[in-house]
């Protein structure tokens, strides 16, 4: 950045912009001026207003018009006025003596206010002298101070006032000039703080993003070999933040590449490289997400396990290195479905939320994930505690507050998501209402251009799907399909998301079925199963929800036999995808049974089943409470009936007992409760432990 210059200083407008935040800071001077009371200018906002008006008026040259200048510095003058600070002495008063330092060589001394004319005049000689060497590290030592204190968790207003601090130094090249050693440093931590601030800010500022990738590039081309590593973190950190809400691919293979060289770059017994290697796994897990390469992901399992052991007790950053690891642990077992993945990300996440339970300012983001952890555990297995708990950890995020914009609309997005799972299984309106209210308030929150609009429209489209289905207002039903072609529109060319919220389309619209809807439904849904491989678990969703809408076509067909067959066909797939969850194939293997005997194929119909009784005995796992494991078989109570009654009609008697004792004997191995009595377990503590263990092992 640059100190004022002539060109500047002849501008009379600029970027309309600036002009709202300028008449702000001269409403406040003219208020305190007429009343002398203080009023807007001791609020502790002012900085903020002063940064935000300095960096829209700012040029690309770095330079800003002496107009912008001279208000921001009467800003803090009248500031230090109204606060009643010492007569020679107060931060406020040494931010307005730097500024009119710098104004007075461009507007000359009737620029600075009679009263600080010997104080600019000291701090011109100082400087002409050579002395401000010991000012600038004492300057930057505060800067810095401010920095750590907000990277702590301390209001964001010490992150103003470290930007502030950092832009004094940095736009007067006398206090540190090109060549300078302390000046790359100062560049990486000015965009530092601007990347944390735009984390942090409520609207979520995309201009101090950019600036802070700037920044930080500047800082690395101008830095030494020894803070290397450390400019290339930062550089990591800020593409990637910009990634995340741009989607912006050159920004993520860039961020990965700069991230490599860090960690790289960095020796195992530096404290630093826990945070690179964390963030670098962070970033991989991200382009797994894109790509669906496995080894990004393992290799982001590896890293942040490591980062999260290097990372000491009661360091601050201990709960987002577990709080990361346990991203990249629920990813792997979104790809391979292996338990024991999911259950180390929740331990993950438990550790993360009690590694923040003395830092107020990262308690939201780490719950939050944790609540999100609970969720997914709840979806797969169905353990009614995990969703209550995650509900219970969102709500607490919220409540702890400073969460940041990007941040709160995806937890509210996920909270609404968790409250409208509880309200389909336990009917509570208070539930549905708050379901409603997160998704459409976190969707409305989300920019255009930012990766996740098509999940929280989709949420949305899913909540008000379910508000229709309890009160019949064909008003939810239109508005959610309003949701769902939103969700769809987001995706752009990411086939494997779009997959998904086309299928959610398909399913709206032909709940609706006005003229065109189910042709739609029917082409969406269609398009939603080639959209994703083979293998992929997804793929059984989607072939479910097809074969509903070919039943739903086949209504409306003069010969629905055929879509009745496709339908039948998509079911069969669907229950024979190995890599599926058990839940899904064992539904849709039933559904299959169903349609089949309905339609009179009997051999069909007796193979659907047999194969959906199969399933029933690996549909629940003593990870989950008793109570959860009969909810979980209450929607399969007659399948076992419903399997002998078709062997029966396919005249098949013996096979009629056998499927009828097999799904018998799963339903009482689950009413039977395999653990011993506390009666008992207190008598014959070993022995009751050798007993839960054969439990364990029958599962």
């Amino acid at each position: 950045m640059r100190t004022l210059d002539d060109r500047n200083a002849q501008e009379s407008g600029g970027d309309p912009a600036w002009w709202e935040p300028l008449d702000e800071a001269r409403a406040r001077i003219a208020a305190y001026l007429t009343d002398g009371q203080g009023g807007g200018l001791t609020r502790p906002d002012v900085p903020e207003l002063a940064e935000r008006l300095w960096t829209r008026a700012r040029g690309d040259d770095g330079g800003v018009p002496v107009e912008v200048a001279v208000i921001v510095a009467e800003l803090y003058w009248r500031r230090h006025q109204a606060s009643r600070g010492p007569e020679n002495g107060s931060e406020d008063l040494g931010h307005a003596v730097s500024l009119y330092t710098m104004i007075a060589e461009v507007a000359g001394d009737a620029a600075v206010p009679e009263p600080l004319r010997p104080l600019v005049a000291q701090a011109a000689a100082q400087v002409a002298a050579g002395a401000s060497r010991a000012p600038t590290d004492a300057l930057l030592d505060e800067a810095i101070d401010r920095l750590e204190a907000a990277h702590s968790g301390d209001p964001a207003a010490h992150l103003d006032e470290a930007i502030a601090l950092f832009r004094t130094l940095l736009d007067d090249e006398r206090r540190l000039p090109q060549g300078d050693a302390r000046r790359p440093a100062a560049l990486s931590n000015l965009g530092m703080a601007l990347r944390m601030r735009a984390e942090r800010t409520e609207q979520g500022r995309l201009a101090d993003v950019d600036e802070s990738v700037r920044l930080t590039r500047e800082a690395l081309r101008q830095g030494d070999a020894d803070d290397r590593a450390a400019f290339l973190g930062n550089l990591m950190t800020s593409l990637g933040t910009r990634y995340a809400w741009t989607g912006d691919d050159a920004d993520l293979a860039e961020a990965v590449l700069v991230g490599e060289e860090a960690v790289y770059a960095t020796s195992r017994d530096d404290p630093s490289w826990a945070s690179h290697a964390s963030n670098l796994s962070g970033l991989l897990r991200i382009r797994f997400d894109v790509r669906g390469t496995g080894p990004d992901l393992d290799e982001a399992v590896r890293l942040s396990a490591e980062a999260a052991g290097a990372t000491p007790d009661h360091a601050p950053a201990r709960s987002l290195r577990w709080s990361n690891l346990s991203n990249a642990l629920a990813a792997r077992f979104d790809l391979r479905r292996h338990p024991d993945d999911l259950d180390a990300a929740v331990d993950a996440g438990r550790r993360a939320v009690l590694a923040a339970a003395s830092q107020p300012g990262l308690q939201a983001p780490v719950v939050a994930n944790l609540g999100n952890l609970l969720l997914t555990r709840f979806e797969h297995w169905g353990e009614t505690a995990d969703l209550d708990e995650a509900i219970r950890r969102g709500h607490d995020s919220l409540a702890a507050g400073r969460i940041g914009a990007p941040a709160e609309a995806a937890l509210r997005s996920n909270l609404g998501n968790a409250h409208r799972c509880r309200f389909d299984r336990a009917r509570d309106p208070q539930d549905l209402v708050l379901a409603l209210s997160m998704t459409r308030r976190a969707a409305a929150a989300t920019g255009e251009h930012e990766p996740q609009r098509a999940s929280r429209w989709s949420n949305h489209a899913m909540a008000l799907m379910s508000a229709y289905e309890h009160s019949h207002d064909l008003e939810y039903l239109q508005e959610a399909i309003a949701a769902g072609r939103a969700a769809v529109e987001a995706t752009g060319s990411d086939e494997i998301r779009g997959s998904k919220y086309l299928s959610n389309l398909a399913i709206l619209l032909a709940t609706r079925r006005l003229p065109g809807d189910l042709e739609e439904a029917m082409a969406a849904a269609t398009s939603a199963v080639t959209m994703v491989p083979p293998d992929d678990p997804a793929r059984a969703i989607r072939l479910f929800n097809l074969a509903g809408v070919l039943l739903d076509c086949a209504q409306r067909a003069e010969d629905g036999g055929a879509s009745r067959r496709a339908a039948f066909e998509r079911y069969q797939q669907a229950a024979d995808l190995m890599t599926a969850a058990t839940s899904v194939r064992l539904t849709a293997a039933q559904r299959a049974g169903e349609q089949a005997a309905e339609d009179g194929d009997w051999a069909s119909a007796l193979a659907s089943y047999a194969n959906a009784v199969a399933l029933l005995e690996r549909l629940v796992t003593r990870r989950i409470s008793r109570r959860s494991r009969e909810k979980q078989l209450a929607g399969h109570v007659q399948l076992a009936g419903d399997a002998a009654a078709t062997a029966l009609s396919f005249e098949a008697p013996d096979r009629a007992v056998v499927l009828l004792e097999r799904g018998r004997g799963v339903l009482w191995s689950q009413m039977l409760d395999l653990g011993p009595n506390p009666e008992f377990a207190a008598r014959h503590p070993e022995l009751a432990g050798r007993l839960a263990d054969v439990a364990s092992a029958l599962d």
